[in-house]
C-alpha cells in the first residue's frame, strides 16, 4: 500500500498528456474546515461521482447531520451545489473522482489505471476535469468544483 494516501498528491503517470493528471488529490483544510462542492458537467455513459473522506488521523466530514470518515456523492442524486463540514485532526481531505459502470461491468470503480483528474485553481475553488475509461480523453467526463469557505 502507498504510504502517502491521504496525504498528498498522488499522479497517474501512465498519460501522456500535456498536463499532469492526478489520480488522489489531498486538501490542506482547517480542522471544522466547512466546503463547498458543485457538480458543474457530466459527460460519460457511466455514472459519475466523489469521493471524499478523511483518510489519515481522527475526523469526519459531515453532511445534512450525517458523519462519515468518507463518503461518495453522485452527480445524479446529490444537490448540484452541497455544503460539507470537515472535522480532521490532520488537517487533509482525499478527493478523487469515481464512477459506475454497472452490474454487468464490474459495479463502482475508482483509481484505475485511466482514470485521473486534471486540476485548475480559479478565483472561484479548484475546479476538477475527470476521466474514468480510456486514455484518450478530455477529461471531460465528469467536472466539479471545491469552494474552501
Amino acid at each position: 500500500m502507498n504510504s502517502e494516501i491521504g496525504k498528498k498528491r498522488i499522479y497517474n503517470d501512465l498519460f501522456d498528456y500535456q498536463t499532469k493528471v492526478v489520480h488522489w488529490d489531498v486538501l490542506e483544510i482547517d480542522n471544522e474546515q466547512e466546503i463547498i462542492l458543485e457538480f458543474i458537467k457530466v459527460n460519460s455513459k457511466y455514472r459519475q461521482g466523489v469521493r471524499l473522506a478523511i483518510d489519515i488521523g481522527e475526523g469526519y466530514i459531515e453532511i445534512n447531520g450525517i458523519q462519515s470518515k468518507g463518503i461518495h456523492l453522485w452527480e445524479d442524486t446529490c444537490p448540484k451545489r452541497v455544503k460539507l463540514k470537515c472535522i480532521s485532526s490532520q488537517g487533509k481531505m482525499s478527493v478523487y473522482n469515481i464512477f459506475d459502470m454497472g452490474v454487468e461491468r464490474g459495479g463502482v470503480k475508482s483509481q484505475t489505471d485511466s482514470s485521473g483528474m486534471i486540476i485548475q485553481e480559479t478565483k472561484e475553488g479548484i475546479l476538477y476535469r475527470c476521466n474514468d475509461v480510456g486514455f484518450n480523453s478530455n477529461f471531460d467526463k465528469l467536472e466539479f468544483k471545491i469552494q474552501i469557505l
